[in-house]
């Protein structure tokens, strides 16, 4: 799992952007274009799936909202610093926000210079482990 930020710039501000900023940054869920726009469609039935995809590409771009590259991909609302956690049984993805001590020295030593990091934790959510338990 790869998660994406790309660089700010400033776009139009439009009621369907407003729209679909406003209700991705509510969700936790870290959906996927398909989620969101079976959200938003409640409240714009105008709104196509394509207008979702092209403006999530777009708020992307503009580093509003971060890319997690998993299959399908996913968008996650909250630019604060954190990292994720995903169930390796259902794909669920929650949000982790601690410090993980990492070595700049280290880094340049091998020719980089550290521009930030974001660490994959996987393991089974509450849910899957129920599951199992019934199963078993």
């Amino acid at each position: 799992m790869r998660v994406e930020k790309a660089s700010s710039t400033k776009i139009k501000n439009t009621k369907q952007r407003e729209l679909i900023l406003n209700e991705l940054r509510k969700l936790m869920s870290h959906p996927t274009a398909e989620e969101l726009y079976k959200i938003v469609v409640k409240k714009n039935p105008k709104i196509g799936l394509c207008t979702i995809y092209r403006n999530l590409e777009t708020f992307y771009k503009q580093g509003l909202v971060g890319k997690i590259c998993t299959k399908p991909v996913r968008y996650d609302g909250d630019m604060s610093k954190h990292s994720h956690i995903r169930c390796t049984s259902c794909g669920k993805i929650g949000d982790i926000f601690f410090n993980v001590p990492i070595n700049p020295v280290e880094i340049q030593k091998l020719g980089y210079k550290l521009q930030g990091y974001k660490i994959e934790i996987t393991g089974l959510c509450s849910s899957c482990i129920k599951k199992q338990k019934r199963e078993e």
